[in-house]
């Protein structure tokens, strides 16, 4: 099968961008970096949980334009960013639980239900992030077995004489 690479490129273009622009737009509304502070973390970690679905759309086309172009470096890349990123969102998510017990005592009682259901949701949604990634990852590293093609010799012409000599014939030379 031959590859149209100029729709590989473009792929792996649009690819990129669906993974950048969303993470860069979050970036940017972030700013200024407050990690200290467990009400900017705790928001943080919401808001990123709203714009995952995105880059992972990205992420999955990535993988099936290095598929469809045989890429399976670019393919194992990938995975392993998948998979770094999968412990990377785990690691906030349990962030996230922590400050919002920590921020949970700061907000009124009104809106605490509400807060409440929304960390839900983030959890939720971070939580089926992590399992989309493991399983980006693996598909990043999965793909077909290298087999060695086994060359056959062709069969022989049969001889004039048998291999297992005749009793009691005569043999012919």
């Amino acid at each position: 099968m031959e590859t149209n690479k100029p729709l590989a490129r473009a792929g792996y273009l649009l690819a990129a961008l669906l993974v950048i622009i969303p993470l860069s737009d979050l970036t940017a509304q972030l700013l200024p970096l407050r990690l200290s502070d467990e009400r900017w973390r705790f928001g943080a970690v919401g808001q990123l949980s709203n714009i995952l679905l995105v880059p992972l759309l990205g992420l999955m086309l990535l993988i099936a334009v290095a598929t469809y172009t045989d890429g399976r470096r670019v393919k194992r890349v990938i995975g392993a960013i998948c998979a770094i990123l999968a412990l990377a969102v785990g690691a906030l998510t349990v962030l996230f639980i922590l400050d919002y017990f920590q921020v949970r005592t700061m907000i009124t009682p009104k809106f605490q239900q509400t807060t409440a259901v929304a960390s839900t949701t983030a959890i939720i949604k971070n939580v089926l992030t992590i399992i989309t990634l493991f399983l980006l990852s693996r598909a990043g590293f999965a793909g077909p077995k290298v087999s060695t093609v086994r060359k056959v010799a062709p069969p022989s012409a049969p001889s004039s004489t048998p291999l297992i000599p005749l009793t009691g014939g005569a043999r012919v030379e």
